[in-house]
């Protein structure tokens, strides 16, 4: 869900060429907004996953295991980029570094990106780093040094944001990464996972939770309405959308204990969300290309391209997922083993 929201919000500029498709625009605007849950889930996964791998292993495998995990779904898509730029639409490459830096993941400013969607792969693998240097510690001390660290994330951007507003607005707060933000909705996280792996009352009591969340989930996105710097400053960003992406990780694992499940195209779209989230924007991007060489213009012809354009999105993705992202993480996995 949280891939197929980021994919319509950047499918709105290629809505907006059609009167009919530009009206879902009052929907499609909030669809960044997956990125926050993206984290949050992110940081739930990635919490339980460190507790049950560096105690027993050490912190090298926890490590290169999520590396692996993200860089093998990473690069055959930066490959396909650099392919397609060279022999077919016969342009030039990036600079040098821009594209050593992208390689490696180096860039968590959107706009340096060669593929712009992995600036936030960068701020995963910074994300990383925090979750082993908390659980290499005694688990007793785990979740206050995860409350520790959100306490101090919000006091550096509440701070920043009150004493020098206009610098934060410019992008220029000292520490803008490392000390992001958006690693509030990452620990989030891993306290929700926390919650739920020790069966807190929200998830025994989920005819009360569910709609609660539902009530944040609102309340997020009403906050977020205020202001266009609730989606470009990050701490302003983690108080309401973070808070949406929260909420929502609480409703699926609520309703994982009723007897509710997930239509099962959804399921297999979840499966291919990682590629169709590095896929989409080179092919919103191929699309553009392919309408202008055309020359579809006549109204009802666009309107149904570009209605089909998700679908199409979507099924390459999963394609895409079946024949090369799954066998390489096969592989590496046999490899290993």
């Amino acid at each position: 869900m949280a891939a197929l929201m980021v994919l319509f919000f950047h499918m709105h500029p290629h809505w907006n060429l059609v009167p009919m498709l530009s009206t879902t625009s009052t929907f499609t605007r909030w669809g960044f907004s997956g990125v926050d849950i993206f984290f949050t889930l992110s940081g739930f996964v990635v919490y339980r996953s460190a507790l049950h791998t560096i105690p027993k292993k050490g912190i090298k495998p926890f490590a290169l295991k999520r590396l692996r995990r993200i860089y093998m779904g990473y690069w055959p898509i930066l490959l396909l980029i650099a392919l397609t730029t060279v022999w077919v639409y016969e342009e030039s490459l990036p600079p040098l570094k821009k594209m050593i830096f992208s390689t490696l993941l180096l860039y968590p400013n959107i706009w340096d990106n060669w593929l712009p969607p992995a600036w936030s792969l960068t701020m995963e693998i910074y994300f990383y780093l925090w979750i082993i240097s908390i659980a290499i510690l005694p688990l007793r001390h785990q979740i206050k040094v995860i409350v520790l660290a959100m306490l101090v994330l919000a006091a550096w951007g509440i701070a920043w944001l009150t004493i020098d507003p206009q610098t934060v607005f410019e992008g220029y707060q000292p520490l803008r990464y490392g000390l992001t933000g958006l690693g509030l909705e990452f620990l989030a996280g891993a306290l929700v996972a926390h919650a739920y792996d020790r069966r807190a009352l929200i998830f025994r009591t989920h005819k009360t939770t569910i709609p609660l969340c539902i009530l944040l989930i609102l309340l997020g996105f009403g906050v977020g309405s205020l202001s266009p710097f609730f989606d470009r400053v990050e701490i302003m960003r983690a108080a309401s959308f973070g808070v949406v992406g929260v909420a929502t990780l609480v409703i699926a694992l609520c309703l994982e204990q009723t007897r509710f499940s997930p239509p099962t195209w959804l399921v297999a779209v979840g499966d291919a969300s990682y590629s169709l989230y590095l896929l989409h924007t080179f092919l919103l991007d191929a699309s553009g290309r392919m309408l202008t060489s055309l020359g579809i213009s006549e109204p009802q012809s666009l309107l149904f391209f570009l209605l089909g354009l998700p679908v199409a999105i979507v099924a390459i993705s999963m394609l895409w997922f079946r024949c090369i992202e799954r066998p390489l993480l096969r592989a590496d996995h046999r490899t290993r083993s």
